[in-house]
């Protein structure tokens, strides 16, 4: 029986050392393998002019024109928020009946098969069909390319206990290894597994508790066979189980604490708590128990068995697995500099990226394909130029993460404030609205918003960018020169383009204005966002 209370205590001790590493770590797995923090920039309320309630502030005519759009904005948004309560929280399209299943069930098959029957009952095989081939191809995809980073992250923590500078790079441990697959198949048999013994109930319990080691084995011995390491986890865990759930138990507040705040007591403090402890624990148990089970000498990684802690960085070097030789693009230097076609091609990078991202979350919505750009092309140039500004401007600040995220914070801030301010004073254009948020300025940021964006500038310099590059450098230099050149030219005429004839629209932008109409009748009859 392990101690949780000593266990405890040096899993809080070990959050202190390179704090930011780990808030960067659990911030990325977060987005990637749960979903969290995934709210895009809010697009703007559909603003019904007929609606009795928005009729009766328009006709009072004592109210100023900020008061209008005031109360206006304010009855949408309880108009919306009764409306959100009474439906599902995804109400329009063809993939919302899917994504409330399982966001509702927080499980892959039953959603799936919740939401068929809802649709077959309701006569939509169409949309069934498209929802269960979409999702086949999502979870594939988080299957066999992203779930793998659950045993990145456990290297990570796993190292970090006794390795004080381990690099964030070791999130990326499984795809330098070439074990992806591997360590993939391994990971759906365990979930698959999970899934069929919660069908008895308590022996699904007792299994989850049974396999709860077995991404922690992978993270330490990742080349052992599937039957190695169940049967490792289940040496390891054997009178130990109730001990775990306990260790679950007690952790209850934590994530309930973690709903109430949105996930951001998670992102900056209990989930790394959470790792950090069974991290602890699992090398407890590992190293009480690897002299007396049957498998224990697969769990072979002396250099994690070191009784000082070190300044440096675990060697790896010496470790028993090379890395894979022909995946260089997997080693990170986010300190390089970057020259100008690099800085000209990530610029495109990260605002279509951006777009992407937007246009797939009202997709998901709304079930609607909508140009969610401020131009007419599939790029946002917000999210381009903030990821260039953060590694040109904020370079100083890499070696100090909790100064880059801060800087990143501020940085974006300024750049999406001053965008909203520019497009609304000089375009007349809303294509965003935090009112409402918590410590929102005039609607154009939000403090959650800027959370996501100093984390994400963080991803940007210590992940994607250095990666990015490395890919860039395979191109041949003049190919690379037109890429750049024709993205430019079609950029510049998009952007003369779009100065003409702005890309607005229902589910992309607001355009307002008071009419000279309803003046003559003493009150304002609209305030139209279109």
């Amino acid at each position: 029986m392990f101690n949780r209370k000593e266990l405890k205590k040096k899993a809080k001790q070990n959050i202190k050392h390179h704090y930011f590493r780990n808030v960067i770590i659990v911030f990325i797995c977060s987005l990637l393998l749960t979903g969290n923090f995934s709210n895009s920039r809010n697009s703007i309320l559909e603003i019904d002019p007929n609606s009795i309630e928005i009729k009766e502030v328009l006709n009072d005519n004592k109210l100023t024109k900020k008061e209008i759009i005031d109360k206006i904005l304010l009855k949408t948004k309880e108009e919306k928020k009764i409306e959100d309560k009474i439906n599902e929280k995804y109400y329009d399209g063809v993939l919302s009946t899917f994504v409330n299943e399982i966001t509702k069930s927080g499980s892959f098959i039953y959603g799936l098969l919740n939401g068929f029957n809802k649709l077959i009952l309701e006569e939509k095989v169409d949309i069934a069909i498209i929802i269960i081939l979409s999702n086949i191809i999502l979870f594939i995809f988080n299957a066999i390319f992203l779930r793998v980073l659950e045993i990145g992250k456990n290297r990570f923590f796993i190292e970090q206990r006794k390795y004080r500078n381990t690099k964030l790079e070791k999130l990326l441990f499984p795809y330098k290894i070439k074990k992806t697959l591997h360590l993939a198949y391994i990971l759906f048999i365990k979930t698959l597994y999970e899934i069929l013994w919660f069908l008895t109930i308590i022996g699904g319990f007792i299994k989850h508790y049974e396999y709860k080691l077995i991404p922690y084995i992978l993270a330490e011995t990742p080349n052992i066979t599937k039957k190695e390491a169940f049967k490792l986890s289940k040496e390891l865990t054997n009178n130990e189980k109730f001990n775990l759930f306990k260790v679950d138990l007690s952790l209850i507040g934590w994530s309930l604490l973690n709903v109430i705040t949105l996930n951001l007591s998670g992102i900056f403090y209990s989930n790394i708590y959470k790792e950090t402890l069974y991290s602890e624990i699992y090398m407890e148990l590992r190293n009480k128990k690897k002299d007396i089970i049957e498998n224990g000498k697969l769990l072979n990684d002396t250099l994690l068995e070191i009784e000082k802690e070190v300044d440096g960085s675990y060697p790896d070097e010496k470790y028993n697995i090379k890395p894979d030789k022909t995946k260089k693009w997997l080693k990170i230097d986010y300190n390089k500099s970057y020259d100008l076609k690099t800085y000209i091609l990530l610029f495109f990078t990260f605002a279509m990226i951006g777009w992407i991202w937007e246009v797939f979350y009202h997709l998901v919505n709304h079930g609607v394909f909508v140009n969610r750009g401020t131009m007419h092309g599939p790029w946002l140039p917000i999210y381009g130029f903030g990821g260039i500004m953060i590694l040109f401007f904020l370079k100083r600040f890499r070696e100090k993460p909790f100064q880059l995220f801060l800087s990143s914070f501020i940085l974006c801030g300024i750049v999406e404030y001053t965008t909203a301010w520019y497009l609304e004073t000089f375009k007349h254009l809303k294509y965003w609205d935090y009112t409402g948020y918590f410590l929102n300025i005039d609607g154009r940021i939000c403090l959650e918003g800027l959370l996501l964006f100093g984390l994400g500038g963080c991803a940007f310099t210590y992940f994607l960018a250095p990666i990015l590059d490395n890919i860039y450098k395979k191109i041949n230099s003049k190919i690379k020169t037109a890429i750049c050149i024709i993205l430019l030219t079609v950029f510049i005429s998009d952007f003369i383009y779009t100065s003409q004839v702005p890309n607005t629209g229902k589910g992309i932008s607001k355009q307002y204005h008071l009419s000279q109409d309803l003046v003559n009748k003493q009150k304002a009859e609209t305030y139209e966002l279109f």
